[in-house]
């Protein structure tokens, strides 16, 4: 409820807010959280007549990222291209968003450079396919994608076939010599992937989780509060982590929410 109204209140239609609360009603009986948040966003467009609302706000975000895009390369250009750098600077550029409640969004070219405060590393296939996120940030992941081809690794950039919220789609990026792969829909791309994933933010590492696919490895930041409880970071805090690393945390986390239900039962 609260990233849609958000929607609506950012681009300039409140007015359409009572419409779209009638219509919440109903998808907040989906099962899926990734499918409510889809379909809702899908709603969003309906109302506002546009195929990708964020557009302008996209091309907004792209042209500030360009300012330290340069300066990420030059730093990884003396750190040898070291894997575990661009992991890091990927990891800390995941800090721009529209809707996550709680949630202020902040300068990117200052908060790119913050340290993760938890890190989880695996062993990566020679395949990677990266899935991309919020607009601003994927010019920092093109980046990534450089850092892995010139550490031996063959890289394919996975978007969505159609817009959700300010996640880029394949018009949004320039990826010369990378292939770019669309999924369907607006769904989140790891639903639709069979390979492992380099997956950034919150809606790619949730509907992981929700779909169990765990040959993965993902980069975001908290971004709230229930996100800070479960991986016990500050809130906002960057972090990396594998798939497998992702469903321990949350089976321990729904464990302890599990156990302060009954003890408050009795």
């Amino acid at each position: 409820m609260y990233s849609r109204t958000r929607d609506l209140i950012d681009l300039n239609c409140p007015e359409k807010i009572p419409m779209l609360l009638r219509f919440l009603a109903d998808v907040m009986e989906e099962k899926s959280r990734t499918q409510a948040f889809s379909r809702s966003f899908n709603y969003i467009k309906i109302m506002l007549n546009s195929d990708d609302p964020y557009r302008k706000k996209k091309k907004e975000l792209n042209r500030a990222a360009r300012t330290v895009i340069s300066e990420i390369r030059r730093y990884l250009t003396h750190k040898s291209w070291d894997l575990r750098e661009a992991f890091r600077v990927s990891a800390a550029a995941n800090i721009i968003d529209t809707s996550v409640l709680g949630y202020e969004s902040r300068n990117l070219v200052e908060a790119v450079w913050e340290r993760p405060v938890l890190e989880m590393y695996i062993d990566l296939p020679k395949h990677i396919y990266l899935v991309l996120d919020n607009a601003g940030e994927a010019l920092v992941d093109l980046v990534l994608a450089e850092a892995l081809s010139r550490r031996g690794h063959d890289v394919t950039l996975v978007v969505r076939k159609e817009s959700y919220e300010i996640d880029v789609l394949k018009d949004d990026v320039e990826a010369e010599g990378i292939e770019i792969i669309e999924t369907p829909g607006n769904a989140p791309p790891v639903l639709h992937i069979d390979g492992f994933l380099m997956a950034k933010g919150i809606a790619n590492a949730e509907a992981c989780m929700e779909c169990e696919k765990t040959r993965s490895i993902h980069l975001l930041r908290a971004k709230c509060d229930v996100l800070a409880e479960m991986f016990e970071v500050p809130r906002n805090a960057p972090i990396i982590i594998s798939g497998d690393g992702i469903k321990t945390i949350y089976q321990k986390f729904l464990r302890k929410h599990s156990s302060k239900h009954e003890n408050s039962t009795v």
